[in-house]
């Protein structure tokens, strides 16, 4: 029960950090996991940003993704993709499509807004050289 309790209160320190810092933690905690997830329902979840642009939301951990799964994402529940999957298909796929990326989305519903091709660029220089 302790180590729960601690693990909730880590959670919600995580998710307090300012966005910048949400997404550099979300970069480390990728590239160590070598996954990313999302929410999925009858297919991913996406937002939408402030000009009214789909955007897909990605999380660096399942439990993070699951207390997202509220109001318009009720129902959904958190589904891995494997970081070379975003990296190869799913990233370059939204960059020709111009659709961001709303990094570490918080259950109030803030993101770290990125494109695509920063993502690709951030994710491989979090990697190091060998990857």
């Amino acid at each position: 029960m302790e180590r729960e309790q601690e693990s909730q209160e880590r959670l919600q320190s995580v998710l307090k950090l300012p966005a910048a810092r949400r997404y550099s933690y979300f970069l480390q905690r990728v590239v160590e996991s070598g996954e990313v997830w999302g929410l999925d329902g009858e297919g991913w979840a996406l937002a939408l940003d402030d000009s009214g642009r789909d955007v897909l939301p990605l999380w660096p951990a399942p439990e993070f993704a699951a207390l997202c799964a509220n109001r318009l994402w009720s129902g959904f529940q958190p589904r891995a993709m494997r970081l070379e999957d975003l990296l190869e298909n799913v990233l370059p796929q939204l960059e020709e499509e111009g659709m961001p990326v709303g990094v570490f989305f918080t259950p109030d519903g803030h993101g770290h807004p990125v494109t695509a091709r920063e993502l690709i660029e951030d994710l491989r220089t979090a990697r190091g050289p060998l990857a």
